[in-house]
């Protein structure tokens, strides 16, 4: 017996899910706001806006309301990922062992269309601080430091971690409930394989 409850217990740390966790999520059967699409693409919004907040905060004069908006995001980022993750079930991190082909497949294709992102976001990116070294436009010295770099790259490592999740989120269909039992008969992400 203690055996069989440490694999449940298991953690796998690459992909930051324990084995119980994924498990309960895909098994769940209770109605969630966050199972149908246009909330949870108002939750990849939000945390896209937050992101893209982090990455600008750099340009707010003044430390004091830099700061306070530097926590406001990161409460708002940290609030969206974790939200993110458990609206698509854990499956955009969870490994393949606990998921079935189809929600291995619809993983990797939000992993694709994640990574394409990332790839022109980071080009713009690097383009854009190569264009700011000392440059002027509009009346704003864009003169990058450390500090600002820091938010930036901040900013990047949680879109990085956050895009697969967003992704899958943003292209999900709505879960559908059947009214007399509450269950998912056809839900886009059920669990079809058996607990061990």
């Amino acid at each position: 017996m203690p055996q069989h409850d440490a694999k449940k217990k298991r953690f796998y740390w690459i992909e930051g899910v324990t084995r119980r966790e994924v498990e309960k999520s895909l098994n769940d059967q209770r109605p969630s706001l966050f199972r149908q699409q246009k909330p949870r693409r108002t939750l990849v919004v939000v945390g896209a806006i937050s992101i893209f907040g982090l990455a600008l905060n750099a340009f707010v004069p003044g430390v004091k309301l830099a700061s306070y908006l530097e926590v406001l995001m990161l409460i708002l980022i940290t609030g969206t990922y974790f939200k993110l993750r458990a609206a698509v079930r854990h499956v955009s991190d969870a490994p393949d062992e606990l998921l079935d082909e189809r929600q291995i497949t619809m993983r990797n294709a939000a992993y694709v269309v994640a990574y394409r992102w990332l790839t022109f976001v980071s080009l713009a990116l690097v383009l854009l601080l190569i264009a700011a070294e000392d440059t002027k436009l509009f009346g704003w010295s864009f003169n990058v430091d450390s500090e600002d770099l820091s938010r930036c790259a901040l900013a990047f490592l949680f879109l990085a971690a956050g895009l697969p999740a967003s992704v899958m989120a943003w292209q999900l269909p709505s879960e559908v409930f059947d009214d007399e039992t509450g269950n998912r008969p056809n839900g886009a992400l059920d669990s079809r394989h058996k607990q061990s």
